[in-house]
């Protein structure tokens, strides 16, 4: 008699092979999360310390004061408002912006991972219906966590910026670091500033990491999974450019 042989399955990766590949090698993290688990525990917990060593690097660094105080610079519409109000009301606004930057300082990483299951949402429609794919929602959120680490890695910049090289003159949370041409433009440039950050390095390389995963879970070719994802990066950024336009 003959033994029947028994095929051996390849082990599955570590959740820190998992995140290495997803700089390095995303498509075998997310072949792994197609084909074994859509464990998604050490990711999030990188979000939160990640989003925390930055959020608390600008307050430590910048001050909530100052954090107030960008906020209003940032902002023309709130900017000309403020310089015709009294100092009473002034002082009213500031305190109201330094609450608004705690409660930012706090919840950020919290916001990023709702904001995560948003978008994941968006993702599972679009390539499901639009594009034809089989991905579930489960596998497209553990796609958005594992590619938002390039977020949490500009972040991690944006806070050693913070401690080695003295703070700008406008710091806020939604530009932190200058890895975008938008960066270096006056903040008052409007729609102009709002498209120009959008071309941002790290924010194209989440959105091919997103891409590459959202074709391999949904079983769709590369090419179609990037497109998916990018329709979504144009929208973003016009939607940025239109509230620009308006508030400027």
């Amino acid at each position: 008699m003959t033994e029947a042989t028994v095929p051996t399955l390849e082990p599955g990766l570590s959740q820190i092979q998992r995140v290495i590949y997803t700089f390095t090698a995303p498509s075998k993290t997310f072949t792994d999360v197609l084909k074994r688990s859509r464990n998604v525990l050490l990711p999030i917990l990188l979000i939160f310390i990640g989003s925390y060593i930055f959020t608390f690097s600008a307050a430590t660094r910048v001050g909530y004061d100052a954090l107030a105080e960008s906020a209003i610079k940032a902002n023309p519409k709130m900017e000309e408002r403020v310089q015709g109000m009294t100092a009473e009301q002034v002082a009213t606004v500031q305190k109201q912006q330094m609450i608004g930057m705690k409660i930012t300082v706090y919840s950020f990483p919290v916001v990023m991972i709702i904001f995560g299951a948003l978008f994941t949402l968006f993702f599972w429609g679009t390539v499901n219906f639009g594009f034809g794919g089989e991905a579930t929602y489960g596998s497209l959120f553990a796609v958005m966590m594992y590619g938002s680490l390039i977020a949490v890695t500009k972040f991690l910049l944006a806070a050693l910026m913070l401690w080695v090289t003295e703070p700008p003159e406008i710091f806020t949370f939604q530009d932190p670091v200058g890895t975008n041409i938008g960066y270096y433009l006056d903040r008052h440039s409007g729609p102009l500033y709002a498209l120009l950050t959008s071309i941002d390095i790290f924010e194209i390389w989440e959105y091919i990491v997103l891409g590459i995963g959202c074709a391999i879970v949904a079983k769709l070719p590369i090419r179609k999974g990037i497109i998916a994802v990018f329709i979504w990066w144009v929208l973003i950024a016009l939607m940025k450019v239109g509230f620009a336009a308006a508030f400027s």
